[in-house]
């Protein structure tokens, strides 16, 4: 025998549940003003949740990328800034850390310095960065036009062109054919040979020119590496390549080199991104609190100001729980529309962020 189902009773309920909507729709219509204040404050709490938490994650991606970009098994060796005792890092000691190191497959000594330059009628301080051929295979850079520096440069003054470099007024002005055009830099005419792409992480290659490392050593007398960077043989520990380059260079030059491992750093960069996208979901969750004081009070105002209304429908009939039902609709309504206004809110603020910081726009998975 089928059980009996009570659709009268299913009807009824039905019934009700539309009057309570259609009753508090007409009561937040008739209160304009103060359902607008109410959606308001909803709606840009639900939003700074939304946006903060999401800008959060999107710019933890957006460091892990670049992180991730130059592979895992890269090592940063940078050279103590102020040191009393001990001797100077050159040319000669990166490759011969590369010749008795056990851990290293290759590294590539880098100078750093300013200059001045003078092109298309134009002067401005220069950043210069001199290095080897080997600095576009390691750091994965890519060519707008041109070439990459060579082993057959040496004392040449050639120069590549980084892609932010290119941004300047000078550069962008010019009319002419840029690969093979000269200009001046500290007096001494210098020839482009390449251009790159706005691909890379590395920020010494967009900001700057990057030279012969013999060449610049000569223009500038600057004989001292300003950071290496080298590439960790197949299935090698960074800390046991850290250990064997600080120990390399404690007994060659009695210094202390800082050693940064891009594994290490993309470690670091999840559990820093943990961290902030916590911190700023709790402060914004201080104004989705704040949107939900304000809800109640709002709903506390609307059952003082109808009194007489809930005393007349006592008088007829209605009972306690039809009236509690009648106002948590309404606050429901209030709550979803706010809800959707305020989601709408937070990717616009966040879409907003990432085109500014040219950032790649996703909406996370929030929870």
């Amino acid at each position: 025998m089928l059980p009996c189902y009570d659709y009268g009773r299913r009807s009824v309920e039905i019934a009700m549940l539309l009057t309570y909507i259609r009753e508090a729709v007409r009561s937040l219509y008739t209160a304009k003003q103060r359902t607008l204040l109410a959606l308001i404050g909803i709606s840009i709490a639900i939003g700074a949740v939304i946006s903060l938490v999401s800008i959060g994650i999107i710019w933890g991606n957006e460091m892990l990328r670049k992180a991730t970009a130059a592979g895992p098994d890269i090592l940063q060796i940078d050279p103590p800034w102020n040191q009393e005792d001990g001797e100077d890092i050159t040319v000669r000691d990166t490759f011969l850390l590369l010749n008795s190191s056990r851990t290293l497959a290759e590294a590539v000594p880098m100078i750093s310095t300013y200059g001045t330059s003078f092109f298309n009628g134009q002067y401005w301080a220069t950043y210069i960065v001199g290095t080897t051929s080997s600095y576009k295979t390691i750091n994965k850079l890519r060519l707008k036009a041109g070439r990459f520096i060579s082993s057959l440069d040496k004392n040449k003054y050639y120069i590549v062109i980084g892609s932010e470099v290119l941004e300047k007024p000078a550069f962008k002005n010019f009319k002419g054919d840029l690969l093979g055009s000269t200009f001046k830099i500290n007096n001494r005419s210098c020839t482009v040979v390449g251009t790159l792409e706005d691909y890379t992480y590395d920020l010494h290659a967009k900001y700057s020119f990057l030279m012969p490392i013999s060449t610049v050593s000569n223009i500038f007398n600057e004989k001292n590496i300003s950071k290496i960077t080298a590439r960790m043989q197949p299935n090698v520990d960074f800390r046991v390549a850290t250990k064997e380059i600080e120990r390399y260079f404690k007994q060659r030059k009695n210094i202390e080199v800082m050693v940064e491992a891009n594994e290490q750093r993309i470690e670091e960069i999840k559990e820093v991104t943990a961290m902030l996208t916590l911190l700023l979901g709790f402060i914004s969750s201080i104004s989705l609190l704040v949107g939900g004081v304000g809800i109640m009070n709002v709903m506390l105002t609307s059952v003082m100001d109808r009194r007489r209304e809930i005393g007349i429908l006592r008088a007829i009939g209605a009972r306690q729980r039809d009236i509690r039902r009648q106002f948590l609709t309404e606050a429901v309504i209030l709550c979803l529309i706010g809800g959707i206004m305020g989601a709408g809110i937070g990717i616009l603020a966040c879409y907003i962020v990432c085109s500014i910081n040219e950032w790649t726009f996703f909406i996370p998975k929030l929870g």
